[in-house]
């Protein structure tokens, strides 16, 4: 008879979505979120555009997805949401001017 060599993780409750065992990712799922939001808080509270703020939010959300990739998610997601929301302010910065300098070559249009 073949002996079982399966870890008492991966018998109750498998591997997550990205390989990391079920039973360690939910005690860490809390932690996460509640870290994520008070990061997010943080850069939500240096502005006051509503755009820059919704990037800021996809920019949490995204960060906080790919810290699961690593294997202390925990210790990752503040550089991982840094670099995201420098990314998301840029680009938020970059389409309002755009949309300024596409106003300006409309009025000239008209």
């Amino acid at each position: 008879m073949k002996k079982a060599t399966h870890q008492p993780a991966l018998r109750r409750g498998g591997r997550g979505q990205h390989g990391t065992p079920r039973i360690l990712r939910g005690s860490h799922d809390l932690a996460l979120t509640r870290l994520t939001g008070r990061l997010l808080r943080q850069k939500l509270a240096e502005t006051d555009n509503p755009v820059v703020k919704a990037a800021l939010q996809r920019a949490a959300a995204e960060a906080e997805s790919l810290a699961w990739l690593s294997p202390f998610p925990l210790w990752s997601l503040p550089a991982l949401l840094e670099e995201k929301a420098r990314q998301a302010r840029f680009y938020a910065v970059r389409q309002a001017e755009l949309r300024e300098a596409s106003r300006e070559w409309v009025s000239l249009a008209e």
